[in-house]
């Protein structure tokens, strides 16, 4: 195989392929360096061998090519043959595989409806990958299993199982298929819950699954709505509307919102279905002003520099944006990973026809009104109309953390205890 030097595949479907695929399975001493994807062979490390993949992806992504459906095709077709080796030879590629396939395929040809299919080799490569790094085994210590990031395979793989079953069955193709996938997701909610890290979490549901619950203290109370009257920031939003809706129209009006975002810090576009349906135009980010966003949407940054939940908060990805979602697109299922933090949506053009489903919760935006919600919580929208919606978005120190605000919050004490605890 390391004659198979191709920038954009693996190495084709063809007969030959299924010679060497046959040689493989009687193959003992295949190893994971047999392998190659371009100039990079795969090892047994879980970590180099997603770079490698992702690395590949996004080489593509960023292109022409993937703006064609044969070449979208043949890249899959490449993760899918790397699937069935993990499955029969080489475990130690399927975390790579399911994480590439969920975050580039998610969304059949790039638009608003689940890749079924893809949906569920990603959970059948998360099934092997939580086998093979041992996280099955729930009677490691707690040091183990978060240092072989334990935590995080199971909480997907239960996304995923749910996330899909709820889909498949409301569509109502495959009944069976969605109670299986229903089923599997509560059995290994079940399965967890006794396990030290989680037992004392109080979650009753699959729904109450939230990262920043990993580093508060079991008596601090977690939700995925907050209410606008407990956060302070959430009211300085909405009466400062104007100049947020002002600052967006001018972007609008002027077509300058690619160019900025662009020239700015560009996110995981991934989340949605093409490259641009949903981007969030950066204006502070890690208390930093974005230079050339803000020179055209100067009043907007400028107040939210004066924001210390934002602007003198040392957690990780705390900023602002303007975040765009074109219609008939949607954001794919996730969870906030690296707590504590919390969200604020505040709506400048919101057009009919696109929520955001947070936990077991579903909001739907309005003008001049903010949204305060726990992005630890699985969470994903759906955009089913017709104009395209523009938010601000803020990510912000959490109330409850004393760790990360550099300014003390501005609810008195005895509102924090009671905001607070459980």
């Amino acid at each position: 195989m390391q004659g198979a030097h191709s920038k954009l595949w693996l190495w084709p479907r063809t007969p030959i392929l299924s010679m060497l695929l046959a040689m493989w399975r009687m193959e003992a001493s295949l190893k994971e360096s047999d392998v190659f994807l371009g100039d990079s062979h795969f090892t047994d490390n879980e970590s180099e061998n997603s770079a490698i993949l992702t690395r590949w992806l996004d080489d593509i992504f960023w292109t022409d090519l993937w703006d064609s459906v044969d070449h979208r095709k043949t890249v899959y077709s490449q993760l899918e043959q790397l699937a069935d080796l993990s499955e029969e030879r080489l475990p130690s590629l399927s975390f790579a595989v399911g994480q590439a396939i969920y975050s580039y395929f998610w969304f059949k040809d790039n638009g608003p409806d689940i890749n079924m299919a893809a949906a569920f080799r990603t959970a059948d490569m998360y099934t092997i990958s939580l086998n093979h790094s041992g996280c099955s085994n729930l009677s490691v210590g707690v040091g183990t299993f978060l240092s072989n990031g334990c935590h995080e395979r199971w909480l997907h793989l239960i996304m995923i199982c749910a996330e899909v079953g709820v889909e498949v069955a409301s569509s109502r193709e495959n009944v069976l298929k969605a109670s299986a996938l229903l089923s599997q997701a509560h059995a290994l909610f079940q399965q967890l819950l006794p396990y030290p890290y989680f037992s004392f979490r109080g979650w009753k549901s699959i729904y109450d699954i939230n990262s920043n619950s990993h580093v508060f203290p079991e008596h601090v109370r977690q939700r995925p709505i907050w209410a606008n009257e407990d956060i302070p920031l959430a009211r300085w939003l909405e009466a400062n509307y104007p100049v947020f809706r002002a600052d967006m129209d001018y972007i609008i009006e002027h077509n300058l919102f690619d160019s900025l975002y662009f020239q700015g810090r560009v996110s995981m576009t991934q989340f949605s279905g093409r490259r641009e349906s949903w981007a969030p135009l950066n204006l502070i980010h890690n208390k930093e002003l974005a230079p050339v966003a803000c020179q055209v949407a100067n009043k907007s940054c400028e107040l939210l520099r004066t924001r210390p939940e934002i602007a003198a908060c040392d957690a990780k990805d705390v900023g602002a944006a303007f975040a765009r979602l074109q219609p008939s697109m949607g954001i794919k299922p996730h969870f906030w990973t690296a707590p504590p933090r919390l969200g604020v949506h505040l709506g400048l053009r919101t057009p009919p026809g696109a929520t955001m489903t947070v936990a077991d919760k579903v909001v739907h935006w309005e003008e001049g009104k903010a949204v305060v919600f726990d992005d630890t919580y699985i969470h994903s929208v759906q955009h089913r109309g017709t104009g395209t919606r523009y938010l601000l978005i803020a990510w912000f120190c959490h109330p409850c953390d004393p760790v990360h605000a550099s300014v003390p919050p501005e609810n008195p004490p005895e509102d924090l205890a009671a905001l607070c605890m459980s």
